[in-house]
């Protein structure tokens, strides 16, 4: 495990668009193929993603932290600063599989949720597919599960879990 230190994690800026995208695309490649429905994955447009995160990369109510090595984003964690709830959201949250269970994400989740701690929200949320198995990460790091609703759009048996972590 290769020890983490800030310049490791980082806000993202416009310029880190089309990396997050990469990352988002196959990072819902590696984790969805055979759970959801396959045009869904065939469907996923690096180009189209580079945009959605140019437009978050500008929010001032996102905080948007990436992770790098040697310069290469491998995993990023987009929170969601409600400025009218007292709930923090986690709008994604993805690490390619080479950099998962090395600590990454405990990085990452700690980043937002300290950012989340300090600027008096009460709670943090997360939606995640049952059968992603990173709802176990969630779990370990302390979630509560709060609520399910069906996504048959997904995928046959795909539900949403709704997790949340009070501050």
């Amino acid at each position: 495990m290769k020890p983490l230190n800030d310049t490791d994690i980082r806000i993202a800026t416009f310029k880190d668009a089309l990396s997050i995208a990469e990352v988002h695309v196959q990072g819902w490649k590696e984790t969805y193929t055979g759970m959801v429905k396959q045009e869904i994955l065939d469907e996923l447009n690096v180009l189209d993603k580079q945009q959605l995160w140019r437009e978050i990369s500008k929010s001032p109510d996102h905080q948007l932290f990436i992770y790098t090595e040697n310069g290469v984003v491998k995993g990023f964690l987009d929170g969601y600063l409600n400025p009218e709830s007292n709930i923090a959201e986690i709008l994604a949250f993805y690490l390619l599989k080479e950099v998962q269970k090395q600590g990454v994400g405990c990085e990452l989740f700690q980043k937002f949720y300290q950012c989340a701690l300090k600027q008096g929200y009460a709670f943090i949320h997360l939606a995640v597919f049952n059968k992603n198995p990173s709802r176990f990460f969630y779990e370990k790091m302390g979630a509560k599960l709060i609520d399910e609703a069906e996504l048959p759009e997904f995928g046959l048996g795909i539900t949403e879990l709704l997790y949340q972590w009070e501050l």
